[in-house]
């Protein structure tokens, strides 16, 4: 179940968790949603769908950079291929029961934008 698990001080970012999700939530000065990145499968092949506005969309896997036990380099984004918006979607709405309902509505409107579906 997503909860917040980092309070940055930073009135214009929030961040939630949970064993499969991360997802940080971008605000103006106003307090208006502005984007947000959902990390997935945080213990397997991890990815991020990521939305900002005026920006749109990007989708990515992430690269942990973890080679080698003896180094410890900079995860990053690599592009990434298709999104899985029903799976994301219905994970997301089972594990968001806890988080402002604002941004709940807000992840998954753009996750049904984006698969061209209505209702994912």
């Amino acid at each position: 179940m997503l909860k917040e698990t980092w309070n940055t001080h930073d009135t214009n970012r929030r961040w939630f968790s949970d064993d499969y999700f991360d997802l940080i939530v971008w605000y103006d000065t106003d307090r208006r949603l502005i984007g947000f990145q959902l990390c997935y499968d945080m213990q397997g092949n991890e990815h991020a769908f990521t939305w900002r506005e005026g920006t749109g969309t990007a989708h990515h896997r992430i690269d942990s950079g973890e080679s080698s036990p003896l180094k410890n380099m900079t995860p990053v984004l690599v592009p990434d291929g298709a999104v899985p918006y029903n799976m994301l979607a219905r994970q997301f709405r089972e594990r968001a029961a806890n988080i402002d309902a604002d941004i709940t509505a807000l992840v998954l409107r753009k996750l049904s934008e984006e698969s061209g579906e209505d209702g994912v």
